[in-house]
């Protein structure tokens, strides 16, 4: 089991829990629930009030969220769930059931098991096709919708400003299928490789403003994983659109976009705004792919604005 590294503030015990910290005084639970299909999945719950569900990227993990979350966890409650074979979830006995529909009904019963009948949903680049899935099966339940650096539609078409990473991907998946340990070698090999570091630093962050510490942390988590995971989301995520039902949307919808996204560029946030009725679209000056652990304060203020509204 991985324990999720996270800055410091933040919460890092992975053990079944329910107590007011004296520290911070936030009320804090976390532990595990037992999906339908068995798959045993871990959750975190900060803070007590109006409840905001987050959900992060591909192969990544509450890192991403982790300034939101100490900001937004002392006025509400804040919750998150490592996805099946992420950080503490272990990985599935069936990894046929790691894709996007899976992992939508993983949220609907993690709000089930604590007993939450509607919630705002969050969500950061492949989180944000999760949080629309979510919302069109269990439109009900969903109060409003933060969108940030996602895509509607197909993204290995656009992923890194060209189409070029996608023969990439299909060689990975060779490797798997013929040469899985030399997979796992490669796989593992990025976590000290320093040229690697830089590259993501670079590509998915302003590494002018987010910490070096940060991004190590990420690089760290993103090679303990198992490549496995990471071949069957991509797999299910590179085909995915939405763009025939986002008319349908009707919830109050912020889409949060960063300047100078190398991994999914500005007019995908743009297309999202377009389609998704009386959405807003926010774009912070000088954000990255992950805007909002690049200027943690600009984008929690925009957040707070827009929560404040529903």
């Amino acid at each position: 089991m991985h324990q999720t590294p996270r800055p410091s503030g933040a919460r890092n015990s992975p053990t079944e829990s329910t107590n007011d910290s004296k520290s911070l005084d936030i009320f804090t639970q976390s532990g595990y629930f037992t999906a339908s299909d068995g798959a045993s999945l871990f959750y975190s719950v900060e803070g007590k009030g109006p409840p905001l569900v987050f959900c992060y990227g591909l192969v990544c993990s509450v890192l991403h969220w982790t300034y939101q979350i100490q900001e937004l966890r002392q006025d509400h409650q804040t919750i998150w769930m490592d996805y099946r074979g992420h950080q503490n979830s272990p990985l599935p006995a069936d990894f046929d059931s790691v894709n996007l529909e899976r992992l939508t009904l993983d949220l609907e019963q993690m709000l089930d098991h604590l007993g939450i009948p509607e919630a705002v949903i969050l969500g950061h680049s492949m989180g944000v096709n999760v949080a629309l899935e979510f919302y069109k099966k269990n439109p009900h339940r969903v109060k409003g919708l933060v969108l940030a650096n996602g895509t509607p539609h197909r993204p290995l078409e656009s992923l890194v400003l060209t189409n070029a990473l996608e023969p990439g991907f299909n060689f990975l998946s060779w490797l798997g299928d013929k040469q899985p340990a030399a997979l796992r070698f490669l796989w593992k090999s990025q976590k000290r490789n320093p040229l690697v570091h830089s590259i993501i630093g670079k590509l998915g962050f302003n590494s002018k403003l987010t910490p070096k510490a940060d991004v190590a942390q990420y690089v760290d988590q993103f090679a303990d994983l198992d490549p496995r995971v990471f071949l069957r989301l991509i797999g299910a995520y590179r085909d995915y659109d939405c763009t025939p039902w986002l008319h349908e949307v009707k919830v109050p919808t912020l889409v949060v976009a960063g300047e100078n996204d190398r991994i999914i560029p500005l007019y995908q946030q743009e297309m999202l705004n377009q389609l998704i009725p009386d959405s807003e679209l926010f774009v912070v000056e000088n954000g990255s792919h992950c805007p909002q652990m690049d200027l943690p304060e600009v984008v929690n203020a925009k957040i707070r604005e827009f929560l404040g509204r529903i």
